[in-house]
């Protein structure tokens, strides 16, 4: 084969390449597709440096100082390409990572430079052989890749997922009616909803084995933890369970099922007896790794299970039974883990950990679990917020009682103190109100603290509740809707 034949191959190897880092760059994704093009970079950037090692060696003692610098730049990043496949890219090489990625993104743009600056093709001529085809080609293939990794990631910077924060509502549902899915949902009168409105199966949740590969210590934390007893191998809970579905039936019992017994819950199973599957695997899961893991996200910290949950496809390779298939799957992870920490890792995981937490630690029943009327459950979220360890409000108190509240409309001044009650057994309520007329808007409200700290918020849209946290000002808000 000539050497016309090699430039050409090496070109198209090279546009692929580009386009397939510039992919990798900008979508990680947990998909058989990204997995796909994660194992062709590898075989491409093979290709590229086998065929392309003559050239680049031979760049080196080239007149362009150019040139020069672009070979050996992309040598470096395929070398440190080389030691990625063996060592990973995670957290302790990351600086590996990167070094790769910008000396190889630097190298290409140099050599780039070299190939499309006039005049085209003399600088190497001798040593590689273009066309005309070329030129436009690289110069097409460079504009796509550089567009589809800022593109992306301005995009991300300017709309960041809502899904990653948990934000509660100013205003409570007024019913149970009103949480998860509604009393149509396949789990009602649970609040937890699968992502894609369709049923996981049992085996799902009991995986754990499968994250012990990588995650040993985390496994056996786990596995002496309270939630890997949180099922019917408590008797105590086993036995709640099998008397109310005798007195109401096994649908009321999927709201224990969406904290408790994810396995049975999600893959449909709920709505047989407990006394007929009791001795299944799937009832004596208890809440594996996933269970908490593939919460995609949580509605609020009202609880009663207030969470999304998503079945990732690439389980399926993660608990194979065959042997290769396993490998290849932890070979990808370890090279490219970002997916994987993406999709079991959430935002919301590490910066709003008590919030998350919520879901399941703050419960509350209505009629349609006890046919009866609202009863708080128990409530572990609350009384943390309200301990001195949780930094909410703490100076004075979670409630600010005592709080005194300024609010300057124009000319005019209304002064208003939270306060629990006024009169014999009475409870006021723990919303301030107040009236602005036809003003669309507050001037100045002003907070003083029991601390003494004051909070002073500006220009404040009428027709809204707001939430003010001691020293933070103002951290939600919710619009009435209008009828």
């Amino acid at each position: 084969m000539g050497s016309g034949h090699f430039s050409k191959i090496l070109v198209v190897c090279f546009c692929v390449l580009l386009l397939n880092s510039a992919y990798l760059l900008s979508y990680s994704s947990a998909t058989l597709f990204y997995v796909a093009n994660v194992l062709l970079h590898f075989l491409l950037g093979g290709l590229f440096l086998l065929i392309g090692a003559r050239y680049l060696l031979v760049s080196l003692r080239h007149p362009s100082i150019r040139l020069r610098a672009a070979a050996l730049l992309l040598l470096l990043g395929a070398l440190l390409g080389i030691f990625l496949i063996f060592s990973g890219a995670t957290r302790p090489f990351r600086l590996v990572l990167w070094s790769h990625i910008i000396l190889s993104a630097a190298g290409t743009l140099l050599l780039a430079a070299q190939l499309l600056g006039p005049p085209f093709g003399r600088a190497i001529a001798p040593l590689f052989p273009l066309e005309r085809w070329m030129r436009p080609a690289i110069a097409s293939v460079l504009a796509v890749a550089f567009l589809l990794s800022t593109g992306s990631f301005l995009f991300r910077l300017k709309n960041p997922s809502t899904l990653d924060r948990i934000k509660s509502p100013l205003l409570p549902p007024a019913s149970m009616d009103e949480e998860g899915g509604g009393p149509g949902g396949p789990f009602f009168p649970s609040s937890a909803l699968t992502a894609d409105g369709k049923l996981i199966p049992a085996e799902f949740f009991m995986s754990s084995e499968t994250c012990k590969r990588c995650h040993a210590d985390l496994f056996e934390q786990w596995n002496s933890s309270a939630h890997h007893f949180a099922s019917f191998n408590n008797q105590w809970y086993r036995k709640s369970v099998e008397c109310m579905q005798e007195v109401v039936g096994t649908r009321p019992s999927k709201w224990c099922g969406g904290c408790h017994d994810h396995a049975l819950l999600f893959s449909g199973q709920m709505d047989t007896p407990i006394k007929e599957i009791v001795h299944t695997p799937a009832a004596q899961a208890g809440l594996g790794c996933v269970s908490c893991h593939s919460i995609v996200h949580v509605g609020s910290s009202m609880g009663n299970g207030s969470f999304v949950i998503e079945y990732p496809r690439l389980h399926e390779l993660a608990a194979s039974e065959n042997r290769f298939v396993r490998r290849l799957h932890d070979f990808v992870v370890n090279v490219n883990p970002k997916p994987h920490r993406r999709t079991f890792l959430k935002p919301f995981m590490r910066q709003q950990t008590a919030e998350f937490c919520s879901a399941c630690h703050k419960v509350h029943l209505d009629v349609p679990v006890n046919a009866y009327r609202w009863i708080r459950g128990f409530n572990e979220y609350d009384n943390w917020q309200a301990s001195a360890v949780s930094g909410q409000g703490t100076r004075s108190n979670r409630d600010g009682m005592g709080a005194v509240v300024k609010l300057t409309a124009g000319e005019e001044t209304q002064w208003q103190m939270l306060r629990s009650g006024s009169s014999y057994l009475s409870q006021s309520e723990l919303i301030l109100t107040f009236g602005l007329g036809q003003r669309t808007q507050a001037d100045l409200l002003e907070v003083r603290w029991p601390s003494g700290q004051v909070d002073r918020l500006e220009k404040i849209a009428a027709d809204q509740p707001i939430k003010i946290q001691e020293g933070r000002g103002q951290v939600a808000a919710q619009p009435l809707r209008k009828r």
